[in-house]
């Protein structure tokens, strides 16, 4: 299939099988309406797994399982063959020709040379350290640690949908060459029993790496292809529970190949990078300065953010326990899997705003690169962080200028009319009186207005309907940062141009490096053709402001499409700032409102439309 094609298929796979009429989907891919018609046309009829049926409201996928699906024979045959060439290039020691690949293989060497140009990129965006060497006369040759090398034959090859009454058949076509026949299916037999003696839960794409990685250790050992990896005294690994299930599988290959204590511990970051269901993760014997580290980290974030990722015991374990396990496969670049990186983006993108700036911390104190996979399953910590901790409420001070007697009956009837104000103080309101710093002020029959730019709500003495609706429409108001919005149209090409375009026109071009920051950390595309970039909280203040663009067209942001950009600058309120995040995510979760918000032409009428989801 086509780029497009698998885009078109993967957005109506995330519409909870609603009809979406052909326009929008046009809009989300960056294309008209008339070419949809026509990528569904062509699906239909070259798809025997996937139909994409019409209504007069649409179109939606009917699949069974759309994890499942095979893929067609196009896409399957150029998989195949960069697997196949990773694969062949692992058993050469020396560079090899174009042609001596094309010959292997029965390709033109125009179309190997194109392949693995498109491999290299493919290497890049996945992060793993291996590249292709070419030197003129001599060809090409695959550089890179013995560990890296597999990570990619592994990743090539389970990238490939195969559904699991295959897949036996599938792994001994393609490994023939490397492993006997009853060596692969030992090898799923040992996995089988393993799953069941650990209690794993494995999924089959889980039970897919692992064979496969115990198939490729298996040949490498035996051709004399051994890994290195550097044991560190501090670091006992026998302390982890991925260990004894290492050591399981080690053991369980014994009879085809001895595994050293290297490839062992390499087994056990492998296990660890794919966060088993194990029921004791915990390790008790750490390294004290690796922990420390971990823990400036977490007092850091804490006294960015007001989350308490130190000083409450059991979040500061849970997540100190998470890094220090993930650490040493991140350092040996082992990519980190988790299938649900897309949804938590989304749904939670505060948390994983916060989860990035942690990652972006253990990167320069561990030397380490943390991927979108890994920050995920941060997010999911902070994000218990915030659903265990009780709403705080407004801290409110009544001012009043006589009858202190009353006032304090009417702050009763307050505190019981609206549960999210806490009556903090009553105070003599005066000429000079000083106001403190993030509080919201009701004056009461107050004899004069004071001079301030602090929240203040004037009242009656009586506290009628319509003074109750005074406090209520100011709440209301200010939980509605969008009437406050600059809205801008722009017609950009690319994420810095037009966070550099929107950031300049609202005279805020002193956020630019803060904002571009976080998105090489990771892109704030979260889908639905809206992105919503932001600054780390550091050393600057901030005062929360929203800058809106609509871009022409959708264009590429990270993995996704783009045309709603939601520029947030934030308070120094760390529940403020939950808040809004969370309605921006409920606000842009249907792209059929946000098709919607795209085709507004004024100010208005973007805010009417979004007061209306």
């Amino acid at each position: 299939m086509s780029k497009k094609h698998n885009q078109l298929i993967n957005f109506l796979s995330n519409q909870e099988q609603e009809y979406i009429p052909a326009v929008q989907i046009a809009e989300a891919l960056g294309v008209t309406d008339r070419t949809i018609r026509n990528y569904i046309k062509e699906i239909n009829e070259k798809s025997n797994q996937i139909s994409i049926v019409s209504s007069s409201e649409g179109y939606k996928l009917q699949t069974d399982d759309v994890s499942m699906l095979m893929v067609n024979e196009t896409e399957l045959e150029e998989t195949l063959l960069d697997f196949e060439i990773v694969q062949f290039l692992m058993t050469r020691d020396d560079y090899t020709t174009y042609d001596e690949i094309a010959d292997k293989f029965f390709y033109s060497p125009q179309t190997i040379r194109s392949r693995i140009q498109k491999l290299t990129m493919n290497m890049e965006k996945m992060g793993i350290d291996v590249a292709i060497d070419t030197k003129v006369f001599k060809g090409i040759m695959l550089v890179g640690t013995e560990i890296q090398k597999r990570v990619l034959l592994e990743n090539l090859f389970t990238s490939i949908s195969v559904k699991k009454e295959v897949y036996q058949d599938f792994l001994t076509q393609n490994f023939s060459n490397w492993v006997q026949e009853d060596v692969i299916e030992s090898i799923l037999n040992l996995v089988e029993e393993i799953n069941i003696k650990f209690n794993l839960n494995l999924e089959f794409l889980m039970y897919k790496k692992i064979s496969v990685q115990l198939v490729i250790m298996i040949s490498r050992i035996e051709s004399g292809n051994h890994v290195a990896i550097e044991l560190s005294e501090e670091m006992d690994f026998k302390d982890f529970k991925e260990f004894e299930v290492a050591n399981a599988f080690c053991n369980g290959i014994h009879q085809y190949v001895i595994a050293s204590e290297s490839e062992c511990i390499y087994l056990t970051n492998y296990l660890m990078s794919l966060h088993l269901d194990l029921e004791e993760p915990g390790v008790e014997n750490k390294d004290l300065q690796t922990v420390k580290k971990i823990e400036q980290i977490l007092w850091n974030i804490e006294q960015a953010y007001q989350v308490p990722t130190y000083s409450q015991k059991k979040f500061k374990s849970n997540i100190l326990n998470h890094i220090y396990r993930i650490i040493y496969p991140v350092s040996h670049n082992l990519l980190i899997y988790n299938p649900f990186v897309k949804e938590t983006k989304s749904e939670y993108f505060f948390s994983f705003s916060i989860a990035s700036n942690i990652a972006l911390k253990i990167e320069k104190e561990f030397n380490v690169e943390i991927h979108d996979s890994e920050i995920a399953y941060l997010a999911y910590h902070i994000q218990n962080i915030f659903e265990a901790q009780d709403k705080k409420r407004i801290k409110t001070i009544i001012l009043y200028s006589r009858n202190y007697e009353r006032t304090k009956l009417l702050s009763s009837k307050i505190a019981t009319y609206f549960n999210e104000l806490e009556i903090y103080k009553i105070e003599k309101c005066s000429q000079d009186y000083a106001f403190h710093e993030n509080c919201l002020y009701i004056g009461i029959d107050l004899a004069f207005t004071p001079e301030t730019e602090k929240d203040i709500i004037m009242i009656q003495n009586g506290l009628h309907n319509g003074e109750i609706k005074k406090i209520r429409f100011f709440l209301e108001s200010q939980n509605s940062i969008i009437e406050r919005a600059n809205i801008f149209w722009i017609n950009e090409n690319n994420p810095e141009q037009a966070i550099q375009h929107l950031l300049q026109s609202n005279q805020r071009e002193q956020f630019i490096e803060a904002v571009m920051k976080r998105e090489k950390m990771s892109y704030t595309s979260i889908g639905n053709l809206v992105a919503i970039p932001h600054p780390y909280f550091e050393m600057q203040e901030y005062k929360e402001e929203v800058i809106i663009g609509i871009n022409q067209k959708a264009m590429e942001w990270g993995n996704e499409f783009v045309q709603l950009i939601i520029i947030y600058l934030p308070s120094d309120d760390v529940e403020r700032n939950e808040y809004i995040f969370t309605e921006f995510f409920q606000k842009t979760k249907n792209i059929k409102d946000v098709v919607k918000l795209v085709q507004m032409e004024t100010k208005e009428d973007f805010i009417h439309c979004w007061n209306q989801i």
